[in-house]
């Protein structure tokens, strides 16, 4: 009970945050969303592709989820992926954020130190490219989030 309480009051926090831009800011100005997963909670993992798929709708922009730290270990089609509480696997709902349009990133770092993996090892359709993930987070009119 005290854990649905606690992702009720952060899913509400993160809605209520992601109303508040910086003085001037336009929503237009957004260009792409790009969600940092360094979880592999299936909750967390959840609701950051599903708040991502839904900014990337929208507001008609790119949407990217960059898997690091402990996040790659969702991305690892080795691994049975967790099922969320939709009935869904991570790696059904990853699929449905690509075939919207979505990009699937994991950091190679991580992949190797982290979670043993190598590029075989990935879920078709998610790429794995030194630099990407600082190239996405750092682009100009990017939105950038934390899971």
């Amino acid at each position: 009970m005290k854990n649905r309480c606690c992702v009720a009051i952060l899913v509400l926090l993160c809605v209520f945050l992601a109303g508040i831009a910086p003085a001037g800011a336009d929503d237009g100005d957004i260009q792409r969303v790009v969600t940092s997963v360094t979880t592999d909670d299936v909750n967390r993992a959840a609701m950051a592709i599903a708040f991502t798929r839904g900014i990337m709708q929208e507001k008609q922009v790119e949407g990217i989820l960059f898997f690091n730290v402990y996040g790659v270990n969702l991305v690892n089609a080795g691994k049975d992926s967790p099922v969320y509480g939709n009935g869904k696997t991570v790696a059904q709902m990853l699929r449905e954020f690509m075939d919207a349009g979505g990009v699937v990133m994991a950091c190679p770092m991580c992949m190797q130190h982290v979670g043993g993996m190598t590029s075989a090892d990935l879920v078709q359709g998610v790429s794995a490219v030194k630099g990407g993930g600082v190239k996405a987070v750092s682009g100009p009119r990017t939105l950038a989030l934390s899971y």
